[in-house]
């Protein structure tokens, strides 16, 4: 059965279209490097908290998610540009939340 991995993104104020670029450029490096997870990036200015974006990856299982990573990070240069990635994303942020979904149909 497949599962959604979502994470909702609480970006600083004026960050949730920077952020979405900022996923864009990561979902790019990672079809380039072998992961074709389906993703969908979505944003939330209307209603509850401002500046949320929302990422979902569908995938077979959970694990789905280290196993990639791990081999994407046996990359050098995918390692080093996801290394800064992350350190980039902690500067738009001030918190996720995430959910792990079935999908029942």
């Amino acid at each position: 059965m497949a599962i959604v991995h979502r994470k909702v993104f609480q970006a600083k104020a004026g960050q949730s279209a920077p952020l979405v670029e900022h996923f864009l450029e990561a979902v790019q490096q990672m079809k380039a490097n072998g992961i074709k997870w389906e993703t969908r990036i979505c944003t939330d200015y209307y209603s509850g908290r401002s500046d949320r974006v929302s990422v979902e990856w569908l995938l077979n299982e959970l694990s789905d998610i280290d196993a990639d990573l791990a081999k994407i990070m046996e990359i050098p240069e995918a390692a080093a540009f996801f290394g800064s990635w992350m350190e980039k994303l902690n500067d738009m942020i001030h918190h996720a939340d995430a959910e792990n979904w079935t999908v029942a149909g």
